[in-house]
């Protein structure tokens, strides 16, 4: 009995022992395998210390910016198409216009028609500009796409004659202000450091000012930026007598014409530096008054109406974020602005690329006529206040070489 007591113990002690072996076992089992995990993953991964570039190129989460829509357009390059919402006319507007681009054309809005002036002028690869002239006469210029500037001057006359009438050198340029044209020159070099100014129809070339450069013409001033002296003096936009030559107002530094015409001149000031400070500049050349009144956003490339009560312009559009891919400033909008009571209005269903430039018209009975460059086509479009959406006549195809120039006419 003792015997088989102590035959019990010993297995009692052994079975202990034994569980003892085994708990160390399953240890160090759990070490190993925890080693040999470790050795397998490697260490434990830590971010990336990445440069300006690299989080340049990090794409956020959210949504994907899309390319701003192209076509091929004139010399070869793409052009950026306008994103534009429109609707055919609902009533007659009575709208004519001269048309450039690759070919000179009469288009009546109203019904689409585009009657092509028939002439020789404007050859293969060329490209017409037209400019305002006299109730009588319009006139254009033509340039291609392997000279940087226009090189030749155009009339056409009321019965749809197209003739050149003078070539243009790279130093000149013709300047209207819907009524009449003027030739400006520019300083070419050191031994001509002086520009001139003269009619078209006149030969008496008039000498303007140390450092001045001539940008439109009003009645009988010029309007343009003048620096004597690159080294020291600021640049001034100024105004200067086209029949004398003589200064006749220096108006702000270090900024350029918005829009003249109508007897007056417009500026912008303080728009890129703050959006409170953003101001726009009215000088009434003849009463020699300024006005100034605020902007929501900066402005650019504006045109007055003939009866100097309006003013069209292109202005930033409210966002930065385009959501347009490789487009980092803001589209644009077509504003027009009522100058007697200040009404800002946008013109609705129109959105451009940034950096490009429409033509834009007044007609009678308050119609906004704008010109779009659509690459192989042009496209016409009229607006007045009150209209929900712009009316939209039939796309003129042909390329145009930007941007895209038109003319009112009633005959």
């Amino acid at each position: 009995m003792e015997h088989d007591q102590e035959e019990l113990l010993e297995v009692g002690s052994a079975s202990r022992r034994g569980r003892r072996i085994a708990g160390w076992g399953l240890i160090l089992l759990a070490v190993l395998t925890l080693i040999v995990l470790r050795a397998s993953t490697g260490p434990a991964h830590t971010p990336p210390t990445t440069t300006p570039s690299e989080l340049n190129s990090v794409i956020p989460d959210g949504p994907v910016a899309n390319p701003w829509p192209t076509t091929p357009g004139a010399c070869g390059a793409d052009v950026p198409l306008p994103i534009v919402s429109s609707t055919p006319s609902a009533e007659r507007t009575g709208i004519q216009v001269l048309l450039g681009g690759d070919r000179l054309r009469l288009v009546d809005f109203d019904s689409g028609r585009a009657t092509t002036l028939p002439d020789e002028v404007v050859r293969p690869g060329e490209y017409a500009a037209v400019l305002a002239g006299d109730p009588i006469t319009a006139y254009a210029t033509t340039g291609s796409c392997n000279e940087a500037v226009p090189y030749a001057m155009l009339r056409v006359t009321v019965d749809h004659h197209v003739s050149v009438i003078r070539p243009l050198s790279p130093t000149e340029s013709p300047l209207t202000d819907g009524n009449h044209v003027w030739i400006a020159s520019f300083a070419s070099d050191i031994d001509n450091p002086y520009g001139t100014i003269a009619p078209l129809a006149g030969r008496h070339r008039v000498r303007l000012p140390l450092g001045f450069y001539a940008s439109a013409v009003v009645g009988d001033t010029v309007v343009g930026l003048m620096q004597p002296d690159p080294g020291i003096s600021p640049t001034w936009l100024a105004l200067v007598d086209a029949r004398t030559g003589r200064l006749q107002a220096k108006l702000d530094q270090h900024v350029a014409p918005l829009a003249t015409g109508a007897g007056q001149v417009f500026w912008t000031t303080g728009c890129h530096d703050d959006p409170s400070s953003c101001m726009l500049h009215r000088r009434v050349i003849a009463g020699g008054k300024t006005t100034a009144s605020p902007l929501p956003r900066p402005a650019c490339c504006g045109v007055v109406s003939p009866d100097g009560k309006r003013l069209a312009f292109l202005l930033d559009h409210p966002t930065l974020d385009s959501g347009i891919e490789g487009h980092p400033l803001p589209p644009l909008d077509i504003a027009t602005l009522h100058l007697d009571t200040g009404r800002l209005e946008i013109v609705p269903g129109i959105e451009l690329p940034a950096k490009s430039q429409p033509a834009l018209a007044f007609a009678k009975e308050g119609w906004l006529v704008i010109a779009l460059d659509a690459g192989s086509r042009t496209r016409l479009l009229a607006w007045h206040p009150g209209l929900g959406q712009v009316y939209e006549t039939a796309a003129l195809p042909g390329v145009v070489h930007p941007p895209p120039t038109l003319v009112i006419t009633s005959h």
